[in-house]
């Protein structure tokens, strides 16, 4: 590049007349030199984002961690605001990526240190920060001594918001190990694609019977891609048995190895031509199609506070519908289908018998012995189909309590159109009480009695469901931002706080690209 340049830079052309001379011994364009090159102008960058974040005045930070490739846990520095343009009469919401810094202490203490540090370096205000998004790392979300109680405990008004993708993740986790029914489902599935995926010859018989979706690995993080793993088997599983069948009725794998794979065939197939399994596959397909698709919201750049509360709404209404005789007949009904499919029997008449329980001594006189349940498909309903829901809602109950606290704190702001129509001693209450949440001892954001009637004014002004950050982009194109300052800050504050950390994630898959495979 610089020889390219020389040809058109007389002096550039002369420096490099004089090195290759060797008329000079410095020449300015070693290892060295690129690097401080690349840290200036990585500086100059980050001193234009830094210079952003300050005039937007409120933040929110995204933090994660991972090990890189050298084993040095790295945490990932990403801060949101929104930017108001003032030129072009708009709003936008930014995330910037500030960098990546090495963390030797992973604690809740020294990620907190390490935190306060790097915005004290960067000239980041801590008065001014509104908003935390961490994953679910006990370190980052503890109650008593995870980074948000720290934070939270020098500012009360960085409110810490959970990455509902990562929580929505541990809610799967959670139904997925409810019962050694749940486990043992996973790991036979596990099992039919390492069966297959450890020989090419077994694959090519795979892909001979199932031309179209190929079996693929179970993720042990991303619960919700699980979805990927049981579509080939949920609309394939009879071609999956019949590949199984042809490697077991194949006479030409002979010796002890070929006997073993043909034996491992065999056992894999028995157990999938088996009602309970085909069920057990219906109902974890359907679980996690509704998990992926709200998945996919949480995940999506333009998901806020609203759409976020609204999905995990809609994905648990479908858990309690699913939660009844009625849900699980649906279930059983494309079970059947699948079975006639396959030529087995659909029902769970090949269940084995129950144990007998265990007699226990009871503590009171009036307890009842615990009875046996004698019907397979009682088993399958009450030790599987309802464990599985019933620990899926209370999950999404109380993993995302916080979201659904801080959603109420600023919910009403997401139809402003709403408030003309309601009496002005409720919209008062709702403004108290962001005002209550934005007020750290003397100092507050808002004022509420302001913020109530500048909130009835432009409700009058703007549509019906119209958005937040819509909002706030007609009362910039119509200059009014003096006019409604408490407005104003109340939404930008709305709109500065993260619902995931997905960006964090972005950066990591760069970081993995530079440092991997680069």
């Amino acid at each position: 590049m610089v020889e390219y340049l020389a040809l058109f830079d007389p002096i550039m052309n002369e420096h490099l007349r004089k090195a290759s001379n060797k008329d000079i011994h410095v020449y300015y364009l070693g290892k060295n030199i690129q690097n401080e090159l690349i840290s200036v102008l990585a500086k100059a960058v980050q001193e234009k984002i830094l210079a952003y974040i300050n005039s937007a005045k409120y933040y929110s930070i995204i933090l994660d961690c991972t090990p890189d490739v050298s084993h040095v846990e790295q945490m990932t520095i990403i801060v949101r605001i929104v930017k108001l343009i003032t030129d072009e009469r708009k709003c936008e919401i930014k995330e910037y990526f500030l960098g990546f810094v090495p963390l030797s202490d992973t604690t809740g203490a020294g990620l907190t240190e390490k935190i306060l540090d790097q915005l004290n370096e960067m000239s980041l205000s801590l008065e001014n920060l509104r908003g935390q998004g961490y994953d679910n790392g006990s370190n980052t979300k503890g109650k008593h001594s995870g980074v948000q109680k720290r934070i939270l405990d020098i500012n009360p008004r960085a409110f810490f918001v959970p990455c509902s993708s990562h929580t929505l993740n541990l809610v799967v986790n959670d139904a997925a190990k409810c019962c050694l029914a749940a486990t043992s489902f996973f790991n036979l599935v596990e099992k039919i694609y390492v069966y297959f995926s450890a020989s090419t010859h077994r694959w090519e018989v795979l892909l001979r019977h199932v031309p179209s979706l190929t079996l693929k690995p179970l993720s042990d993080t991303r619960w919700e891609s699980r979805i990927d793993a049981l579509r080939p088997l949920r609309y394939q599983l009879a071609d999956v048995h019949d590949a199984l069948v042809d490697i077991y009725e194949n006479h030409t794998l002979i010796g002890a190895s070929g006997n073993q794979i043909r034996i491992e065939a065999q056992s894999i197939a028995k157990k999938i031509a088996d009602f309970k399994f085909v069920a057990s596959l219906v109902v974890w397909y359907n679980i996690l199609f509704e998990i992926n698709l709200t998945s996919k919201v949480l995940q999506s750049q333009e998901s806020n506070l609203n759409t976020v509360t609204n999905a995990l709404l809609k994905t648990k209404t479908f858990f309690e519908s699913c939660r009844s005789d009625l849900g699980l007949e649906k279930m059983l009904v494309e079970a059947k289908e699948i079975s006639e499919e396959m030529n087995i029997e659909a029902s769970f008449a090949s269940e084995t018998k129950p144990v007998r329980l265990r007699k226990k001594k009871r503590q009171l006189s009036y307890e009842a012995e615990d009875e046996p349940i004698c019907d397979a498909k009682d088993q399958f309903k009450i030790n599987f189909y309802f464990a599985v829901l019933d620990t899926a809602v209370n999950s999404v109950d109380e993993r995302f309590n916080q979201l659904k606290n801080i959603s109420h704190v600023f919910g009403f702001l997401y139809n402003v159109h709403e408030m003309q129509n309601k009496n002005s001693k409720v919209v008062l209450e709702h403004c108290i009480k962001l005002e209550e949440s934005l007020s750290d001892g003397n100092s507050k954001d808002v004022d509420a009695t302001e913020l109530c009637s500048e909130l009835q004014a432009i409700a009058r002004r703007v549509p019906n469901n119209t958005a937040p950050q819509d909002v706030l982009n007609y009362i910039c194109a119509n200059e009014l931002l003096d006019s409604v300052p408490n407005l104003v800050t109340a939404i930008r504050v709305l709109l500065t706080l993260p619902v995931s950390v997905a960006s964090g994630e972005r950066s990591f898959s760069k970081l993995k690209l530079i440092k991997t495979y680069i």
